[in-house]
């Protein structure tokens, strides 16, 4: 693939990112007009409240909160990639942007919850909630991708290779029942098999950061230790922020996101500068 269809897909999925970001500012504003304890989350357990001082916040903002940062995060960071890989090709980077992408469709949340508050369609909702499950799938086996690739993997059909993940994630989001009714304090409707899907991003995140270390290793290249540490800071901020309520844990994981992911392409960006 030449630098310029790279190119290309940077900025189809940079400018995505600035989609979803666009799209939170109206859902938030439609939230934030409604109810402070909307019935549907009550009634699932799912509305939790923390004291700020004097006044008291329900979860649902804070968590709406987070998918603001969410979105923040993707289109900052594709800008970044875009920015920083105008001249230098990196694999692994094209599958990670990817990733980021799937961060930023953390939107998809906001769409699942007002739909539900305008009393919209189940099928609306569950149609809703797999998209966003197609977006964590098809994310984390970019990142899967990546690591692959750091590691030694060569195939240069990479659109060949994201034709499959995209077909894999298509078929396990179809698969994957969902709890209708039952709804997350991150606003989604609750998937089955909820251990499942934990232990699939548990795994990638591990294999991903170990087949970093492996690249380090087996090229004698320092800047790949540091690119899987920026990997598992954040693997871990991408954890806090999108399966917490709390402020503090969001901001936490914001930062450990963007600090982790500065490191990891920043290195990949300088290694491969002078290959």
């Amino acid at each position: 693939m030449t630098i310029a269809a790279r190119r290309r897909t940077y900025w189809s999925l940079f400018i995505a990112a600035c989609a979803c970001l666009v799209a939170f500012f109206p859902l938030f504003l439609r939230l934030s007009r409604g109810p402070a304890a909307p019935a549907f989350l009550v009634k699932a357990g799912a509305l939790m409240s923390l004291r700020l001082g004097n006044s008291t916040v329900s979860s649902h903002f804070l968590a709406a909160a987070g998918v603001g940062l969410c979105c923040v995060y993707a289109a900052l960071c594709l800008g970044f990639i875009l920015y920083s890989f105008r001249k230098t090709v990196s694999t692994e980077i094209y599958f990670f942007s990817f990733w980021v992408l799937s961060v930023g469709l953390e939107a998809l949340r906001l769409g699942v919850f007002d739909l539900t508050a305008g009393g919209g369609s189940i099928y609306w909702q569950i149609a809703l909630t797999k998209a966003l499950l197609f977006a964590r799938y098809s994310g984390f086996l970019s990142l899967f991708a990546s690591g692959l690739y750091a590691a030694g993997f060569r195939n240069e059909k990479l659109g060949m290779v994201a034709a499959v993940i995209l077909a894999i994630s298509i078929g396990l989001a179809s698969a994957m029942p969902i709890n209708t009714g039952s709804y997350a304090t991150t606003l989604e409707l609750r998937a089955g098999y909820a251990p499942l899907n934990s232990g699939l991003a548990l795994m990638i995140s591990l294999v991903t950061v170990t087949d970093y270390l492996y690249a380090a290793r087996s090229t004698g290249e320092g800047s790949y230790r540091l690119v899987a540490l920026g990997a598992a800071v954040f693997l871990a901020g991408y954890q806090l922020l999108t399966t917490q309520w709390n402020p503090i844990a969001m901001v936490g994981g914001f930062m450990l996101l963007v600090a982790g992911s500065w490191l990891f392409v920043s290195r990949l960006h300088t290694y491969y500068l002078w290959q």
